[in-house]
C-alpha cells in the first residue's frame, strides 16, 4: 500500500528536520501525503501492519525524544494547503497555516480570527490541540470539522446543541483533515490594525526570531506556570544549546539535547483530538 502513495515515504526520517526546536529522534516511516487519497492509503498500511499512526503539523509547539517515534508519522504540511470561503464562512484544509489563512480572509474583508495571530501552526495542528490566546481559541470559530477514519470514510463533527469543540475527540486513529470556521464582515483597514498590533505585542513579549517551542508549560490548577518558574529560578537557565528565556517560550539557540528526564516538559506529538 505504500507504494500506491503518490507523495513521499521515507524511513528513519529525523524529526529534528521538522520540528521548531530542531531536536528530535527517528520516525520509522514518514509519509508526506500528496492528498486524502495518500493518507487513506498511509492509514489502511498501518492498519494491517497494526502500527500506531503519528500526525505532524508545522512541527510547533512539539517536543519530541530522541528515541524518535514508532510506526508511521504523517506530516500534513503542505498537503490539504487550500483555503475556500463561502459568503462568511472559511473552509480549510489540515495543512493551511493559520497566518495565511488570516491573511487570505482579510484580503475579503472577512475577519473575527485575528485572535489566532502569530500562532505558529496549521490548521490540523491548531485543531489538535485546539490552540489560542487569551482572546480565543480556533474552536470557538469552528462550526464543522472533518476527519478521517482508518477505513478512508470521511467522518464530520459540528459543535451545537449543547456540546462544544473543546467536547470534540476524533475517533481513534482518525486524522483531522479540515474544518469549517465562522468569520464576519469587517473592513481590512480595522484586520490590519488589528493584527499589526497584536504582533507588536508579541514580539514584545516572545522571541520570535528564535527557534522556540511556542508556549509549552501547562499551568497546574489555578497558578500560573510562568509565575512558577520564575519563583523557580529558572528564567535564563539555559542547557547546552536550550535556554528558558526572560519571556515565557523555550527557545533553542543552535541544537538542544533531547530530554531524557521526566522533570524535563513531557514529549508533545498531538495527536487528533488530544488537547
Amino acid at each position: 500500500m505504500l507504494g500506491e502513495i503518490r507523495g513521499e515515504v521515507r524511513f528513519k526520517e529525523p524529526l529534528s528536520f521538522h520540528t521548531s526546536l530542531r531536536m528530535g529522534g527517528f520516525a520509522d516511516i514518514f509519509v508526506v501525503p500528496q492528498d486524502v487519497d495518500d493518507i487513506r492509503h498511509a492509514l489502511l498500511f498501518a492498519e494491517r501492519e497494526q502500527l500506531p499512526v503519528a500526525v505532524l503539523g508545522g512541527g510547533n509547539n512539539l517536543l519530541v525524544r530522541d528515541r524518535g517515534v514508532r510506526g508511521v508519522v504523517l506530516k500534513l504540511e503542505g498537503c490539504l494547503g487550500r483555503a475556500e470561503f463561502h459568503g462568511e464562512e472559511a473552509v480549510a484544509g489540515a495543512g493551511v497555516s493559520l497566518s495565511s489563512l488570516i491573511r487570505e480572509a482579510a484580503a475579503l474583508n472577512l475577519g473575527g480570527i485575528e485572535a489566532l495571530v502569530g500562532i505558529p501552526a496549521t490548521v490540523g495542528g491548531a485543531l489538535a490541540m485546539n490552540a489560542g490566546t487569551a482572546d480565543g481559541n480556533i474552536g470557538d470559530f469552528v462550526s464543522a470539522v472533518y476527519f478521517l477514519h482508518p477505513d478512508g470514510s470521511i467522518g464530520e463533527f459540528k459543535p451545537g446543541s449543547g456540546t462544544s469543540y473543546k467536547q470534540f475527540h476524533a475517533p481513534r486513529g482518525a486524522v483531522l483533515v479540515g474544518c469549517r470556521l465562522q468569520l464576519h464582515r469587517r473592513p481590512l483597514p480595522e484586520i490590519q490594525k488589528d493584527i499589526k498590533q497584536r504582533l507588536k505585542g508579541k514580539k514584545s513579549t516572545q522571541p520570535l526570531a528564535l527557534a522556540s517551542a511556542g508556549f509549552i508549560w501547562k499551568n497546574p490548577g489555578t497558578d500560573l506556570a510562568t509565575k512558577l518558574i520564575e519563583k523557580a529560578g529558572l528564567k535564563g537557565k539555559r542547557i547546552n544549546g536550550a535556554a528558558c528565556p526572560k519571556v515565557p517560550e523555550a527557545p533553542d539557540r543552535g541544537r538542544a539535547c533531547p530530554p531524557r528526564r521526566r522533570s524535563a516538559p513531557a514529549s508533545i506529538f498531538p495527536s487528533p483530538g488530544r488537547r
